[in-house]
């Protein structure tokens, strides 16, 4: 209920081959809900749920080439239902000059030499822009805890945030990196513990700084994964937690500067030929430089399993079919749709729910799983333990690996259901409605191959949904039902059928939940 959100949104989507900004892509097809209005309705179901009519704020840090669009996205669909002055957009400058060589000399445009070619300054600004914009300083004026920074296309960003806060508040955290299992050598920055003298600092490494440097401080092997089957170093995901008073008090003093540094690629092996100009940078998971003294003792992590916390949509689908060739995550428009779904059947497992997998299907060279195809949007449910209350009697939930099931709204609950199809079930706000004992067959939806679709959402994930049957339930705010459900409603009234309500403190543990915490994570909680 006290915390604020920050969302770094300043990419384009060139690299994914899609012409628009990253934040307007779908999520998934289904419902075609973008990124920025999924985080959007997941902040208010929390707000509706557990802020006692407070306002949680959000901030987007945008670019030159970003801003445009995200207000016009933004204006356009009347701020996805949230207030226009809860939302506090933050834009980066025109980046930094970029270097042509190990000598710094500044790189000139190809069309005017004495014309200067840009490069952005990296995500690292957003505390400096937090900072000189007043925006973290009125959030914990407005009697806000917590803030939480994600990144702009990553569908799994909040199921484990209530898991992470109550890390954070346990072990009085400034700062909490989420991360997951890690790979050697997978290109992801990595949480290490640094030690230099009786100092200690737990800080990010990048990927391909870390091996040389363990080689240089006795490692011989370098970055090498262990008995687990993965490198000691967990995987940072850039989700960070911070305690918003103690992150006020470092940016008075830093200003929010980060530390910059430069990754130049190379043509030669002598390394003084940039394949292109580099620039100056910076990340903003590097905060953990900027703290003193005993500041340094309060950094950690929560590690979770990457099936429940990262699928990035980032990479082109030609550049992403390489990497799973290689056994790595492709990080594309399909897998991040797949995993997202992927990830809503894994927490109903757990439950008890019946979820079949379908079976192996490759669009583009990437392969994903066929389904189910599973969107609980978040007025149905925005975190685990609001799924408990959603699926009172999980053992009595089927559904097949063909099937495609679309749920929202706060008054819905599932008690019994058997699907092997398609089935969108909605409930209006204030409305209320169960669904007990329905059986729905029909054709349902399937993925098409449409490899050269005119449409780039499309022709990024390789396929399109052909919905060729769907069975669709309404439960009306004037009690009414539209669609074919011959389910006799039980007798109890709306109100006294509809759940609750009830103002919970997301840093404690729901009842029963310390004890099963490590089933709903996958026993993948790891804390440092």
């Amino acid at each position: 209920s006290y915390i604020c959100w920050c969302c770094c949104a300043n990419s384009l989507g060139e690299r994914l081959g899609y012409g628009d900004i990253k934040i307007g892509l779908p999520t998934e097809l289904a419902t075609g809900t973008t990124y920025i209005q999924f985080y959007i309705e997941t902040i208010l179901a929390f707000q509706s749920r557990y802020a006692e009519g407070k306002k949680l704020p959000l901030c987007i840090m945008t670019s030159g080439d970003t801003n445009d669009k995200t207000v016009a996205l933004l204006s356009k669909n009347n701020y996805f239902g949230m207030d226009e002055d809860q939302i506090t957009i933050v834009v980066q400058g025109k980046g930094v000059p970029a270097l042509n060589d190990n000598d710094a000399h500044i790189a000139p445009t190809s069309n005017n030499p004495y014309d200067i070619q840009m490069k952005p300054h990296g995500h690292g600004d957003i505390h400096a822009l937090l900072h000189s914009n007043g925006v973290a300083k009125s959030w914990l004026e407005q009697g806000m805890k917590w803030t939480v920074f994600f990144q702009d296309t990553n569908g799994l960003a909040f199921h484990t945030l209530a898991l992470s806060l109550g890390v954070s508040s346990k072990l009085g955290l400034i700062m909490n990196s989420i991360t997951c299992p890690r790979k050697a050598k997978q290109a992801i920055g990595a949480i290490t513990k640094l030690t230099k003298g009786d100092k200690e600092r737990t800080l990010n490494v990048e990927y391909n700084q870390l091996d040389p440097l363990l080689r240089a401080t006795g490692h011989a092997d370098g970055d090498v994964n262990d008995a687990s089957g993965f490198s000691p170093f967990p995987g940072n995901i850039n989700q960070l937690l911070f305690n918003l008073e103690s992150y006020v008090q470092v940016l008075e003093r830093t200003k929010g500067v980060m530390p910059e540094f430069v990754n130049p690629k190379y043509k030669d092996a002598e390394k003084t030929i940039f394949k292109k100009p580099t620039r100056l940078e910076c990340m903003m998971q590097d905060f953990p430089t900027t703290l003193e003294g005993a500041e340094t003792e309060k950094v950690g992590f929560t590690s979770l399993s990457s099936e429940l916390c990262f699928s990035p949509v980032k990479n082109a689908t030609t550049d992403g079919a390489a990497l799973q060739a290689k056994g790595s995550p492709p990080g594309v428009a399909a897998t991040g749709e797949a995993d997202q779904s992927g990830a809503v059947c894994e927490l109903l497992r757990s439950l008890g729910c019946t979820v079949h997998e379908g079976g192996k299907v490759t669009f583009s060279d990437i392969d994903i799983r066929s389904g189910p195809d599973c969107v609980l949007k978040p007025s149905f449910a925005a975190c685990v333990t609001e799924f408990k209350k959603k699926f009172p009697n999980p053992s009595a939930v089927s559904i097949s690996g063909r099937s495609s099931l679309v749920l929202s709204g706060d008054g819905l609950v599932i008690e019994s259901l058997d699907l092997d199809g398609a089935l969108v079930i909605e409930c209006e706000e204030g409305a209320s409605g169960v669904i007990q004992d329905l059986s729905v067959t029909n054709k349902g939806w399937v993925k098409v191959s449409d490899e050269a679709s005119k449409d780039e959402v499309i022709r990024m994930r390789g396929y399109h949904i052909s919905k060729l049957e769907t069975e669709k339930i309404v439960f009306k705010q004037d009690g009414s039902i539209e669609g074919n459900y011959p389910v006799k409603q039980p007798v109890e009234t709306p109100v006294e059928r509809s759940i609750e309500t009830v103002v919970e403190d997301l840093s404690k543990p729901a009842s029963g939940e310390e004890q099963e915490g490590d089933e709903q994570c996958c026993a993948g909680c790891a804390i440092m």
